[in-house]
């Protein structure tokens, strides 16, 4: 029976750094911690759409985008449509014959789950992979719903031939970040993200022209890929942040301050791409859970922003609603305008 094993949210590097914590040791003088030193694999970041394919000895298959299961009539980006032909084969012969350590896990009953993007096509606009044929790019592998399997153990696992890659297939970045002093590592990190945002190494590998979205980092030796952040190029980003890489939280002095750094295009255009996995019409009458859904992921990705800068999600919310409906109310009239001219000069 599938069994939804959502893939978690990748943190800022700010949000990295306070998690760090947690992996620190007693100081050689005794007093107090001392943050760690990590190696961290940088691997490219994708913008399409955050896919999964699970299996279960005894129970199959099944694929699941970021918050659902999805089968074939119940589809988002056609992900299941392209995978469940293919899925026992890839399994059979391209998963279980290179990564002993899932083949040990799946004959004792653990869930196999292995995510990636599904990029390409039409799924997402103006990047450099933006019109190649539909792709799965894995990107992680986890066995039940608690280790991640080291990439050593699994950065074989391909399929070109039926669009199946791996983002180890793709250049990789590495660093040593000291997180006794993180900021030691803002240039380089920002570098790196505005090298790949100006041309995406994945759009070379496919001879296509365009820019990227940014890296995603982990750190696997110490913390077995549980301590990971990305960073996104600046047309990527879903704050108005002076800084791609910021180590500390942004104090803003006022809530008409917050609610421009945080209540963007991109995020309200995220909260739209919510909406298309739940199979959910954007028209005015689902103007609530555009609003609901915008709300959330603000409270949740800017809670320390909030914290610093006294503000609570009630006056979020309140702020939020006027700028974000009017932008909701503009995007129904655009897309309105759009189709008419298409039905118009008889185009798809």
């Amino acid at each position: 029976m599938a069994a939804m094993i959502s893939y978690p949210e990748t943190l800022q590097f700010r949000q990295a750094i306070t998690d760090a914590n947690n992996y620190a040791c007693p100081s050689s003088d005794g007093h107090g911690k001392q943050l760690p030193v990590l190696n961290f694999i940088g691997t490219i970041k994708l913008h399409g759409v955050n896919a999964a394919i699970g299996y279960q000895k005894g129970s199959g298959y099944w694929c699941q985008s970021r918050n659902r299961v999805i089968t074939p009539n119940n589809d988002h980006a056609g992900f299941a449509q392209h995978i469940y032909p293919i899925a026992d084969e890839f399994f059979i012969a391209h998963v279980l014959p290179d990564c002993p350590t899932i083949r040990e896990h799946y004959q004792y009953g653990d869930r196999i789950v292995i995510y990636g993007e599904w990029c390409g096509g039409n799924i997402q606009p103006n990047v450099a992979i933006s019109g190649l044929p539909t792709m799965f790019v894995i990107f992680k592998q986890k066995r039940s719903r608690t280790y991640w399997l080291d990439p050593k153990e699994w950065t074989n696992i391909k399929w070109h031939e039926r669009s199946i890659y791996n983002i180890f297939d793709f250049p990789t970045y590495t660093i040593e970040i000291d997180f006794n002093n993180p900021e030691l590592s803002q240039d380089t990190l920002t570098r790196i993200t505005e090298q790949v945002e100006q041309q995406c190494p994945v759009g070379v590998h496919f001879n296509r022209i365009g820019i990227g979205e940014g890296v995603v980092w982990t750190e696997w030796t110490n913390t077995g890929g549980n301590l990971t952040f990305k960073v996104k190029g600046r047309e990527h980003l879903v704050t108005q942040a002076k800084a791609l890489v910021s180590i500390r939280v942004t104090k803003l002095t006022n809530i008409d301050e917050f609610i421009e750094y945080a209540c963007t295009e991109n995020r309200m255009r995220q909260a739209l791409d919510y909406m298309r996995e739940q199979n959910v019409p954007i028209e005015m009458k689902t103007l609530n859970i555009f609003l609901r859904w915008l709300g959330e992921d603000i409270c949740k990705e800017e809670k320390d922003t909030m914290n610093a800068s006294n503000i609570s999600a009630k006056e979020v919310i309140r702020v939020m609603t006027k700028k974000a409906e009017a932008w909701f109310m503009e995007n129904i009239t655009e897309s309105r305008k759009r189709n008419n001219r298409q039905r118009r000069t008889g185009k798809n």
